[in-house]
């Protein structure tokens, strides 16, 4: 095999003169080349062959290689697909001319380097690759291996703006497409497989024939890859990922519910009920002009055209700027088992700026909720009213005159690490830790300054994060190391690393004594229990399916688990160490919060769009709130728990509500994809953890 440096300098073909190599795919190495012709750099694909290889794999991969040029030559025109120039021969072996633009980064090193991408960003590389696939499947070429190292994007700046008018989207690598009515022999033998397995269809890998069907289910799958930063089958080894494939449902997509029809759609296990290309243009289109975070500059949407006879070539492509990318697996998998069942549901409009003042609940018309909210139980209609009169008495019919929270005095911004996820605030209220997942870190925030005084190094993909009752310590789960990281408060860094389960999310400490630490660890299904004096885990509590949030009663006697793959919530004894009692709520649970006085449990749940509040007494959940689409984190407000404050990840917006009548009496804007939230100990201040913004957001109410 030819090695980098000897070959630089080599001319091909007696044309092309080698200058550096761009990248290795499953085929052979891509090369920088010199034009000495044309006086212009090009790409070079070489085909490599390995000595040990028989010679009926040479004839194979010589065809596919003039099969790769026969393909793309005829997308050339197409401004979605790579144009190949030509194929020569040096050496006995066929070499791919291909178009070079510098600045070329495939998906998979864009989410690896800079997380999950915005939704509306998604679907336009989508509605890009899917032109680009249905012309070819117009002209009877199947890729059979979309992927996101497949997928080229170019442009100026950060991801966010590699999908604008500068920069394109560009499907590469039609090394194994296959014409099926063309007549040509198939390049691989009947048993053999050839393709990306994480990202293939299920009726490829049963050896059935592909069809534009199995496009598009990898596209479903590189879609859901760019949204959430993991395959929708990835597993911790090879054969559990063949079985997700073949008899497993996909992970629905946990921070943008609202793709889930759509991605959903396209990895149909069958492909007779897959989503076809015309229904996955307007889903596409649809969540392409979605509200989200905005892009550095405006966008145009490519047009995908129906699914009805060839079209005709638009005539020369302008140059682009992509660089063939190596077809390599770059993120190790992230995942989440979460039921078949999950599919969300109908969506409230989410209120646009401060509502008109209301009038009292009971001359306000009856409007149509998506979740009918249960009875209220008899005990419950007593106490509001028992605790009404005796306010009244008290001299505080103020407070239950306010129809509303008071408006927000102010909301600022504060900068800081990259994808910051989760949120705790000092018992003190002085300093905020946010944890950031891209970064591995964690930003201490001075809360009289709102400023970042430190950044603090952690474990891989740090998510949940809360302080201890003294003040002391500061506990960070980090998902990607399947550790906790133990700061030291004082001395701002981590002075102690303790493993715990697969994939650790949320975090609760023990109020009091904070003598105790639950991490709720994703693909485990169990909470590992922390003894603080000597940070080992003491205890594994088997709970529900992918547990996430998790949240302690004022008296340190429970511990609320949100089960995100089974829509429920366990009870943890903390006495005993065991499940007490698991209480069904809303689809794929995510966060948790207790009122001050114990007596009810907020539950945000992703895929029913509410908010699920839960009687501690009864074990029930009481009522059901409507909050919009992608709720994520969940805060009451301590001093009297009278506000719930709720993080919209796709609305950009925090929904405020009134737990008193348990609906929402203002929605507050904050910065792109609130994640996680947490208030300071006197109720006067929100911090909300701005995922796609890289901010923090500060609520002073």
């Amino acid at each position: 095999m030819t090695g980098a440096y000897e070959a630089a300098g080599r001319v091909v073909a007696g044309r092309y003169r080698l200058l550096r190599r761009l990248g290795t795919g499953g085929m052979g190495r891509v090369w920088l080349a010199h034009d000495q012709e044309l006086a212009c750099e090009v790409a070079l694909k070489e085909i490599v062959l390995s000595p040990d290889i028989p010679e009926s794999e040479v004839s194979a991969r010589i065809a596919r290689a003039r099969g790769e040029t026969q393909h793309a030559a005829r997308l050339r025109n197409h401004p979605h697909v790579v144009t190949v120039y030509d194929i020569v021969e040096s050496g006995g072996l066929p070499w791919i001319v291909m178009e070079f633009v510098p600045g070329a980064t495939d998906l998979e090193a864009v989410v690896r380097d800079q997380g999950p991408l915005p939704l509306a960003d998604v679907a336009r590389i989508g509605l890009a690759i899917l032109d680009a696939l249905m012309e070819g499947h117009r002209l009877g070429v199947l890729h059979r291996d979309v992927k996101p190292a497949n997928v080229l994007l170019t442009g100026p700046g950060p991801h966010a703006s590699r999908t604008t008018e500068d920069g394109r989207v560009l499907l590469t690598d039609y090394g194994i497409a296959l014409e099926p009515s063309s007549g040509a022999p198939r390049l691989t033998a009947p048993a053999e497989i050839i393709g990306t397995v994480r990202f293939m269809a299920p009726e490829r890998l049963h050896g059935g024939t592909p069809t534009p069907a199995s496009d598009l289910f990898s596209l479903g799958g590189t879609l859901y890859f760019a949204l959430e930063g993991t395959g929708p089958f990835d597993r911790d080894s090879d054969c559990a990922l063949l079985s997700a494939l073949l008899s497993e449902p996909p992970t629905p997509p946990r921070r943008t519910a609202e793709a889930a029809p759509l991605l959903l759609g396209l990895l149909a296990k069958d492909p007779e009920q897959r989503m076809d290309g015309d229904e996955a243009a307007r889903q596409l289109t649809a969540l392409a002009v979605r509200p989200g975070p905005a892009s550095a500059q405006p966008v145009t949407l490519p047009t995908v055209v129906p699914s009805a006879g060839p079209r005709e070539p638009v005539g020369p492509v302008p140059p682009r700027s992509a660089e063939p990318a190596p077809q390599t697996e770059l993120l190790p998998p992230v995942e989440f088992r979460l039921p078949a069942e999950f599919q969300p549901a109908a969506e409230p409009e989410e209120p646009v700026g401060p509502p008109p003042e209301p009038p009292h609940r009971e001359q306000r018309e009856e409007k149509p909720r998506p979740h009918p909210r249960p009875p209220r139980s008899g005990h419950r209609r007593a106490g509001l009213i028992a605790g009404a009169v005796a306010l009244v008495a008290g001299g505080a019919g103020v407070y239950l005159a306010l129809p509303d929270p008071p408006a927000p005095a102010s909301v600022s911004s504060i900068r800081v690490g990259g994808h910051p996820e989760g949120v705790a605030v000092s018992p003190d209220g002085r300093r905020a830790y946010v944890t950031n997942e891209r970064s591995s870190s964690v930003s201490v925030i001075d809360t009289a300054t709102n400023k970042v005084d430190r950044t603090i190094p952690v474990g891989s993909f740090p998510k949940g994060v809360e302080v201890s009752p003294d003040g002391h310590r500061a506990y960070v789960a980090n998902l990607g190391s399947g550790s906790v990281s133990v700061i030291d408060t004082a001395a701002n860094k981590v002075d102690s690393t303790i493993p715990v389960g697969r994939q650790p999310d949320g975090v609760a400490v023990s109020p009091g004594d904070g003598s105790r630490v639950y991490v709720t660890n994703g693909r485990s299904d169990s909470v590992s229990v922390i003894d603080t004096a000597t940070n080992k885990v003491d205890r594994t509590i088997p709970v529900g399916s992918s547990p996430a949030g998790v949240a302690m009663s004022p008296d340190g006697r429970r511990a609320y688990v949100a089960n995100l793959g089974s829509g429920s919530v366990s009870v943890v004894d903390t006495t005993t160490g065991k499940v007490g009692r698991t209480i069904p709520v809303g689809r794929s649970p995510q966060a948790v919060d207790v009122s001050p006085d114990g007596r009810r449990v907020y539950v945000t749940s992703l895929g029913s769009g509410a908010v699920s509040v839960v009687d501690t007494t009864t074990g029930k959940v009481d009522d059901t709130v409507p909050v919009g689409s992608g709720p994520q984190g969940v805060a009451v407000s301590p001093d009297n728990g009278r506000w719930a404050y709720v993080t919209g990840f796709s609305s950009g917006a925090v929904s405020v509500i009134d737990t008193a009548t348990n609906e929402v009496g203002r929605t507050i804007s904050v910065g792109s994809g609130p994640a996680g939230v947490a208030m300071s100990p006197d109720g006067r201040r929100v911090y909300v953890a701005d995922f796609s913004s890289g901010s923090v957001s500060v609520i002073t109410v």
